[in-house]
């Protein structure tokens, strides 16, 4: 005796194969996003260890430099602002004669990876006179401190970094 099949076979295993697409495509997304992400932090850690090689940069600038020039806003060189704007946010980055562009050890080599090199300035602080010090009759020692701000990006432009130190000198 013959039975009539209906295709229930058929539709069971369409149903299944639907949900298994719809699972595969659930998972691309989400390892799409996760390197998208992993992508992102790689190209802000860049940014990041970039700003610290200019910062230290500047520093290596201030301990080895025996005469200060005078800070008069060439060459990256500031004094503090009196209007209490903030020296970093008036400088425009991407001109060379108001920042200084890092370079390994004043060799012309340049890091690798990044978009754009990093760039620093230095501000000279107002004077602080230290309460530890003996003072001499009339003459209070002074302390110098510099404020070092470096900027730059990673591998690509949209991530950027900015830091700061302060020196003494």
């Amino acid at each position: 005796m013959l039975v009539k099949q209906k295709g229930a076979v058929l539709i069971v295993s369409m149903i299944m194969l639907l949900l298994l697409t719809l699972l595969a495509v659930s998972s691309m997304k989400t390892t799409i996003m996760e390197e998208k992400v992993t992508g992102n932090y790689k190209d802000k850690n860049m940014a990041f260890q970039s700003a610290e090689a200019a910062l230290r940069a500047g520093e290596d600038y201030l301990r080895n430099i025996v005469t200060l020039p005078v800070f008069t806003g060439a060459n990256g060189l500031y004094q503090p602002t009196t209007s209490g704007a903030s020296r970093w946010n008036m400088v425009d980055w991407s001109v060379s004669g108001q920042v200084v562009t890092y370079a390994l050890d004043d060799d012309p080599e340049k890091l690798n990876g990044v978009a754009d090199q990093p760039n620093y300035i230095i501000e000279e602080l107002l004077p602080v006179i230290d309460p530890d010090d003996s003072l001499e009759t009339g003459v209070a020692l002074e302390n110098k401190f510099y404020r070092i701000t470096a900027q730059a990006v990673g591998g690509s432009s949209t991530a950027v970094v900015m830091l700061q130190s302060v020196f003494k000198r």
